[in-house]
């Protein structure tokens, strides 16, 4: 048996407005959608909420890392060729 814990105004078309008040209800007495509304809301007893067996439970939310400025490339150095022994004498 569902059970409101707070009055619902809930719109099944989007003109009308129905109002469930506060209370026990019995099976199927309040639409589907009114229900996943409600647990939504947080409006339905503990032991009414359940979540549908297709829906993943929440993630909690990953704070957000700072961007990194991007490094310039450095250029690569051309390899010097070693100096040889006659080189160094010339010098």
């Amino acid at each position: 048996m569902p059970k409101l814990l707070k009055t619902l105004k809930w719109s099944p078309d989007g003109c009308q407005v129905k109002a469930f008040n506060a209370g026990e209800y019995a099976d199927g007495e309040l639409p589907e959608r009114a229900l996943e509304v409600a647990a939504q809301m947080g409006l339905l007893a503990a032991e009414e909420q359940k979540p549908d067996a297709d829906e993943q439970p929440e993630q909690p939310e990953q704070p957000e890392q700072p961007e990194q400025p991007e490094q310039p490339e450095q250029p690569e150095q051309p390899e010097q060729p070693e100096e040889t022994a006659d080189k160094k004498a010339k010098k």
